[in-house]
């Protein structure tokens, strides 16, 4: 997933602008809509290539049924959060701070279960200038803090996709919670058994496959059109 960053003759904001790159804008709450898991990190621009500045789109939003969930996450490099918006949220609109390489994440609302609380927070995530970037996903006893899974992988690399660019962070999320979830879960110091991790809700594993289906439905698509030129043709 690497981009040339040869200078062309236009610039945005005094900058040549990248080959394949256009700025772009978005409304970050129509955003909201295509949101659909819990803190999903789900980028709100195509690009992801190296040296890219990915501002990624997380919601938290309480129902009857919301599960309560805390994991670890370790970078290589610091990520910016910022508050866009909330209801009874554990942070407060226009609140911004610079995330340290490993930090928590869990569900950020006072109130889970009620139905008017929610939290729309903007990570902007800095996609570093080699083809390695290692991100580590840790899970800790809910009792002793004590380190039960660790996993950590290179962000970097994952199927290639021709027309709509994966953030391949969440598959790995996904994949991690699975084996999470599959594995014995008891805390070695107190044998407490850590509950299953709500991989549903959080919504990686969809992201992964819809990006999949998308792109799959494209070619498909680009396929299909190529035949009917031909048949037109002959």
């Amino acid at each position: 997933m690497t981009s040339k960053t040869t200078a062309t003759t236009e610039v945005w904001f005094g900058r040549p602008l990248v080959p394949g790159k256009v700025p772009l804008k978005k409304n970050l709450f129509e955003e909201v809509i295509h949101a659909t898991g819990t803190l999903e990190l789900v980028p709100v621009f195509p690009y992801l290539d190296n040296g890219a500045i990915a501002p990624c789109l997380s919601v938290s939003i309480g129902k009857p049924g919301t599960q309560r969930f805390q994991f670890f996450h370790d970078n290589v490099v610091p990520e910016v959060l910022l508050c866009l918006a909330e209801k009874q949220g554990a942070l407060k609109a226009g609140q911004m701070m610079v995330l340290p390489n490993l930090h928590g994440v869990n569900n950020f609302l006072k109130d889970l279960q009620n139905e008017s609380a929610y939290l729309v927070v903007l990570i902007t995530v800095h996609m570093n200038h080699q083809d390695e970037q290692r991100e580590g996903f840790l899970i800790r006893c809910e009792q002793r803090n004590e380190l039960l899974y660790p996993r950590y992988q290179n962000i970097k690399h994952g199927p290639e996709r021709p027309h709509y660019p994966e953030f391949y962070a969440l598959a790995f999320y996904a994949d991690a919670v699975d084996e999470f979830n599959a594995s014995d879960r008891t805390c070695p110091k107190c044998g407490y058994v850590q509950p299953p991790f709500p991989a549903e809700q959080m919504g990686w594993r969809r992201y992964a496959m819809q990006i999949q289906v998308a792109n799959q439905a494209r070619e498909d698509a680009e396929r299909f059109d190529g035949q009917l030129k031909e048949q037109g043709a002959g």
